[in-house]
């Protein structure tokens, strides 16, 4: 009789031969040692996706305190050893899956399991030949008791041992990860939300009448502190998502001068400007290309930010572009000298001259340009010529080859 099935193969090789390639793998040099040094959780699957081999990680998961639980029989007086209870059973089986013995199936053949992470990325690691990845969200524990909800990362990778297939099967709990994005999420919409209505009552007030100056002035300040929050944000926002690599490009014409321009409007308002020039080389090109107008924004915005940081009243920062064949490129310039430990160190996440805590700006540059706009940053700073940032992307916002 066939065994049922709504998705994954449901067939299941005999326990002689879970047994066999059981002692196959366990007699090669240093693979348990091997394995046991991995903090992720690590099975090794048949092609039936059944465990045949797994790493102390695992089993301490599963709770068990050594590898001798028993299936109930021995293999052999010869052998003189009793096996892992888990032998012969498949990932969801072995860790509770509360689906994964909903038909005679088992693990992977139910319906759940066509949008299940961990049987996709074993079964597309098994037909493409490679390693593949996966997030899986599976329910371990009795149904209706003790559930416990789990995110997980899987990775899959064939292996060949003696003309034998097998899948690395590496699992690690990202459930802390996805509870600190959406708590995040939360937390952005919320603040956004308030500083858009702080932001909106400070342009109702500066709108009326108000005689007193002051009040006009303080009313003002407020409005530009609002910006300046909202902006923060957002960028913020942005920089989570780049790292979450959740960030999608969205590609549009870009005009260079107007770019400019806006970029040099964005910090009229702000005090730190307030004695400084931030001005258009009049020697820079103007053409079109494409890319995504807001990252890029974002990029020549943070680079602005730390020339006026570096400078001092009654300095310059000059904003140039350029084309060379399929590239275009952006320059920011001011007359300050970086020490060369902080250029050694300059897009390193953690590192600020400003104070722990604050070295995100140039980070995110590097992490935007590079991965996002498919560009390059470099820079130049010498006592005579001052400090250069350039940033370079293709002129048609594509991926070198792709």
């Amino acid at each position: 009789m066939a065994l049922e099935t709504s998705f994954a193969p449901a067939e299941r090789a005999p326990q002689e031969q879970i047994l066999r390639q059981h002692e196959k793998l366990s007699a090669l040099p240093f693979v348990r040692e091997f394995l046991d040094a991995v903090p992720n959780m690590t099975t090794v699957l048949n092609k039936q996706r059944q465990i045949v081999f797994a790493n102390r990680a695992f089993m301490d998961f599963l709770g068990l305190e050594t590898d001798v639980q028993v299936l109930g029989k021995k293999t052999g007086e010869a052998m003189g050893r009793l096996y892992p209870d888990f032998l012969g059973r498949r990932p969801g089986e072995a860790a509770g899956c509360i689906r994964s013995h909903l038909n005679s199936g088992g693990c992977g053949t139910t319906p759940f399991c066509q949008t299940c992470g961990a049987v996709i990325s074993i079964l597309n690691s098994q037909k493409f030949k490679r390693l593949d990845i996966q997030e899986c969200r599976m329910i371990c524990g009795e149904p209706g008791k003790n559930e416990n909800a789990l995110d997980l990362r899987i990775w899959s990778r064939p292996i060949e041992v003696d003309d034998e297939t097998f899948t690395v099967f590496s699992v690690v709990d990202i459930s802390d990860e996805k509870r600190r994005k959406m708590l995040e999420r939360i937390f952005f919409h919320d603040v956004i939300n308030t500083a858009g209505c702080i932001k909106g009552l400070a342009d109702l007030m500066i709108q009326t009448d108000a005689a007193d100056s002051e009040i006009k002035e303080m009313t003002a300040m407020i409005c530009e502190s609002a910006d300046q929050l909202l902006e923060e944000i957002s960028a913020q926002v942005e920089l989570s998502a780049a790292e979450s690599g959740d960030l999608k490009a969205d590609l549009k014409p870009v005009q260079s001068s107007e770019l400019i321009t806006q970029v040099v409007r964005q910090f009229h308002s702000y005090r730190i400007a307030k004695d400084r020039n931030i001005v258009a080389d009049p020697a820079a090109e103007v053409f079109d290309f494409v890319s995504d107008p807001v990252l890029l924004r974002r990029v020549l915005i943070n680079l602005v930010k730390n020339a006026l940081e570096a400078s001092t009243a009654g300095q310059t920062i000059t904003l140039g572009s350029g084309t060379n064949g399929g590239l275009v490129s952006f320059t920011v310039h001011n007359q300050a000298t970086m020490p060369p430990a902080v250029q050694l160190q300059i897009f390193s996440r953690s590192f600020s001259t400003k104070g722990s805590g604050r070295g995100i700006g140039t980070y995110s540059i590097k992490l935007l340009t590079e991965k996002y706009l498919h560009g390059q940053v470099t820079f130049v700073s010498t006592a005579s010529a001052g400090t250069r940032f350039t940033v370079t992307f293709p002129s048609d916002g594509k991926k070198a080859n792709s």
